[in-house]
């Protein structure tokens, strides 16, 4: 398991596996925007591995995805603010690191 990796674009996308065990907080830096079937979404990096599968070795990701964004806040903002609410463990899937396209903030909306 990895804690964090450099993805295509430059940035480095943590994960909440080594972070959650250090500071018992949120990993903020944790969000990436990924592009899953063609669809845009959102979610939390629980960690990265890497696997042998049919003799190719695969850097994977496990993602917990965000429902989608708040489509009123997002029209409102004029496609500014993406409000997505966390659905922890509900909903976990496993990408291949190039599905990762970049590292993103997601701030608690009060």
């Amino acid at each position: 398991q990895w804690a964090h990796l450099q993805i295509p674009n430059g940035q480095v996308a943590q994960s909440s596996w080594k972070e959650n065990t250090m500071t018992r907080m949120p990993c903020m830096a944790c969000n990436v925007k990924l592009c899953i079937n063609d669809c845009i979404q959102f979610g939390e990096v629980q960690f990265y591995v890497q696997m042998n599968l049919n003799g190719a070795v695969k850097t994977l990701a496990l993602v917990s995805l965000y429902l989608a964004p708040d489509y009123e806040l997002l029209q409102e903002s004029y496609n500014t603010l993406y409000s997505c609410t966390h659905q922890g463990n509900e909903v976990l899937v496993v990408v291949e690191v190039f599905a990762i396209q970049a590292a993103i903030a997601m701030s608690p909306i009060s």
